[in-house]
């Protein structure tokens, strides 16, 4: 391999030259050589670096030879340069000055001729004047006003111009006061009206004013004041002419001079200086000056007449909605309506008068409807809401589509105060006391369901009545506020009329069955058959229809629910009546059968036995059990009957269904739990932690242990306290209210009451310690 290559590699050199063992004998020549070839190599080296400086510095003295020769040339260039341009300037000059000259002539040419232009046009209109010739005067006119406003007013400076300018304005004013005249003389009706007189004003005064808004300005002023003048003198407001009492006058003066101006004047105005709507316009501005001075004299005084204010509001509004129709609503002055709003209270308070008579008449009026088939409402009430409705209408109508929140606010207190007034004097009266000896039971239903109804009517139109007074107001709630103590009034007024359908005319129904169970032998049943009591109840819930043809409704006996289910007249008050009187049936069942089981006083007495033993009380219960189901399919029963023109699977009836099977649950549990013998502590702590679902109230647990017949055997107490005890304080979940005896609660309070003036130191013991009851040393209560 060549040692000049640039891979060169001395490996494969090595290896040919030591290419077996006799090679090393020559190893000294190899050494020599290679010595010998080196010395050569530096020789070489040394003497290429000195030529290669020689040559080098030879570049160097070249290169700066051609340097010098190009920095030579180029000042030469630059030299030749300033020359030309010297050259160029010497001859352009001349030219710049010829282009500026040419530039001023150009101008001056145009200033000329725009001048001639602005002279032809100003003796031009001025000859046209001599001739009043507006028709042809529009288009020099329009060119004089042109050239003087964007062209010459920059040379005022200038006599002759500043002459020209001043002569110009003389002649508009002299235009402009002959328009004036003449227009002047057209409404005077001095001038025989003519097809050219009209062009001429039409088409030519009016296009030479329409070029300059602020002469147009003045002349459309000028005319609306002319033709408005005979107003002004007439109904001024010092005389009587100018009085409220006159306003229509004024209004129907207008509407003649409206009708005036279309029929004879308006053919001399351009239309789109819609002429008739600026009159309009610059009558509502004079007149609501005039009105507001008007209504403060009038209304700010001791005793303001409201019928003069009525009659001017009224006439007001009837000349407005003229306006609106006229002009297809463009006419954008502000209403002279508004003016009277300060003083609508007024308005309102006045209605007081109006509903003062019309009470008095709802109280001598019937309070039954004379129609059976009407709904039982009083047939005043609908009435009141009617005068409502009419005086809202009336006041929107007067306040218009603005929101006057304060006439609003108003409005609101009268309708809730008169409400009150009429719950007060015309609806409660007709509230029967709760006295059990009324013996006209019909007339006590008839009565109390008319309340209700005309209670729950009033309720809801309140809310009806203040909703629309919201729609129009941006304080919902300022509105509201005044309805809040009327409804709360007749929500309580309804609420107590329920309350006394419930306790004073469906009660005494139920007490027929309620005596019958007094008077049943329990220390001796046997469980046979339903009990009479149960069987009474039922028919005395059970609804009955007259037999066809043979015996009038009157005479039909219907129980006091069926009768009120009939006439109370929305289907949510029906259902929730029947299911208050679910509630009240399940509470008075209950409340009869703890009466018959519940422990007489003295307590914790050995030596006195209980008046029903353990076992007849498991008899009882048997009985109870029994009669509880034809109960609970007599209520459905009823369920059914009050849906009776309802599909049977509306979710009403779904829900009614629910809650008399929710309200039997607990009864149920408690009368299973009659049946459960005591012989075992755990049997009967297993049953009753089942049945009660694990309630873990103590007393509860006493008075239902009470109830079963138990002696007081202090041991036997213990052994089933305990038993529980244990078995509660292990559970973690359980209730703690008063199971079945949550909806009449004395019995059970007057047990614990008992219970804790026991006199017998263990049971005291027993009572405070474990079962945790305070001891009080009282005498029993009975």
């Amino acid at each position: 391999m060549s040692l000049t290559k640039i891979d060169y590699n001395p490996l494969d050199d090595i290896t040919s030259i030591f290419l077996d063992n006799t090679s090393l004998n020559n190893i000294d020549n190899l050494l020599s050589t290679t010595s010998e070839y080196k010395q050569h190599l530096e020789n070489a080296i040394k003497h290429n670096e000195g030529t290669s400086t020689y040559d080098n510095d030879t570049s160097e003295s070249s290169e700066m030879a051609i340097f010098q020769e190009v920095l030579e040339n180029f000042n030469e260039t630059k030299k030749r340069a300033e020359g030309t341009l010297s050259t160029i300037t010497t001859l352009t000059e001349g030219l710049s000055h010829l282009d500026n000259a040419k530039h001023n002539l150009s101008q001056t040419l145009t200033f000329f001729q725009n001048f001639k232009i602005l002279i032809d046009s100003y003796f031009e209109c001025k000859h046209l004047l001599q001739k009043a010739a507006y028709l042809e005067m529009v288009s020099p006119y329009k060119i004089m006003c042109s050239l003087t406003d964007n062209t010459f007013n920059a040379f005022k400076s200038v006599d002759g111009i500043n002459k020209l300018l001043t002569s110009i304005w003389h002649l508009k004013s002299n235009i402009i006061n002959n328009v004036r005249k003449l227009y002047m003389q057209v409404l005077d009706n001095k001038l025989q009206p003519s097809e050219t007189i009209e062009k001429q004003l039409r088409d030519g005064a009016c296009e030479l004013l329409d070029s300059e808004s602020k002469t147009k300005t003045e002349m459309i002023d000028w005319v609306l004041g002319k033709l408005l003048y005979e107003i002004k003198e007439i109904f001024q407001i010092d005389d009587e002419a100018g009085s409220l009492e006159n306003l229509s006058r004024r209004y129907m003066f207008f509407k003649k001079l409206l009708n005036n101006f279309n029929s004879k004047y308006a053919i001399y105005f351009l239309s789109s200086w819609e002429m008739p709507l600026q009159l309009a316009n610059r009558f509502f501005q004079l007149t609501r000056n005039d009105l507001k001075a008007l209504l403060h004299k009038e209304f700010k005084g001791a005793e303001p007449s409201i019928d003069l204010f009525m009659q001017s509001l009224q006439v007001t509004l009837d000349f407005e909605k003229y306006i609106d129709v006229r002009f297809s609503n463009k006419c954008k002055e502000e209403k002279l309506s508004k003016l009277f709003e300060p003083y609508l209270s007024l308005w309102v308070s006045h209605q007081d008068k109006m509903m003062e008579n019309k009470l008095l008449s709802y109280m001598s009026e019937a309070k039954l409807p004379g129609n059976p088939s009407d709904s039982l409402v009083v047939p005043s009430s609908a009435d009141l809401f009617r005068t409502y409705r009419t005086v809202l209408s009336e006041t929107l109508e007067l306040i218009g589509e603005g929101k006057n929140e304060t006439i609003l606010i108003s409005l609101a207190e009268f309708f809730a105060d008169w409400l009150i007034d009429y719950l007060n004097k015309v609806l409660k009266p007709l509230h029967i006391s709760d006295d059990p000896n009324t013996k006209e039971q019909h007339e006590v239903i008839k009565y109390t369901v008319l309340l209700v109804n005309t209670c729950d009517y009033c309720s809801t139109t309140i809310d009806q009545l203040e909703e629309k007074l919201s729609v129009f107001s941006s304080n919902s709630r300022g509105v509201a506020e005044p309805f809040i103590k009327a409804k709360d009034l007749y929500d309580e007024q309804l609420s107590k009329s329920t309350s006394l359908l419930l306790k004073r005319a469906v009660r005494m129904d139920l007490s027929f069955a309620t005596k019958e169970f007094d008077n049943t032998d329990w220390a001796h049943t046997h469980v046979e058959d339903y009990s009479r009591y149960m069987v009474t109840l039922k028919k005395l819930l059970t609804f009955t229809e007259p037999s066809a043809g043979s015996i009038s409704e009157e005479k039909v006996y219907k129980s006091a629910l069926q009768e009120i289910l009939a006439l109370l007249n929305r289907d949510v008050y029906k259902w929730n009546f029947f299911d208050n009187f679910v509630d009240s049936l399940t509470s008075t069942y209950v409340e009869c059968v703890v009466r018959l089981l519940q422990p007489i006083p003295p307590f914790a007495n050995i030596n006195k036995s209980r008046t029903l033993s353990v076992q007849q009380v498991i008899s009882i219960g048997e009985q109870l059990l029994l009669d509880i189901e034809l109960l609970k399919s007599t209520l459905n029963m009823l369920n059914e009957s009050v849906i009776s023109t309802n599909p049977s699977g509306s979710p009403s009836f779904k829900r009614s269904q629910k809650h008399i099977e929710k309200n039997l649950e607990q009864p149920l549990a408690f009368f299973k739990l009659l049946v459960a013998p005591v012989d075992s502590a755990e049997d009967y702590t297993v049953i009753y932690t089942r049945l009660t679902l694990n309630n873990k109230n103590p007393l509860v647990w006493a008075f239902l242990f009470s109830l079963k017949g138990v002696p007081w055997d202090i041991s036997m107490w213990k052994k089933h306290w305990n038993s529980f005890h244990q078995r509660a304080e292990s559970s973690e979940n359980g209730e703690n209210d008063l199971f079945v005896f949550r909806w009449d609660s004395k019995h059970i309070t007057r047990f614990g009451t008992n219970l804790r003036r026991v006199h017998d130191p263990v049971w005291i013991k027993f009572v405070n310690s474990e079962l945790g009851i305070a001891i009080k040393t009282n005498k029993a209560v009975r």
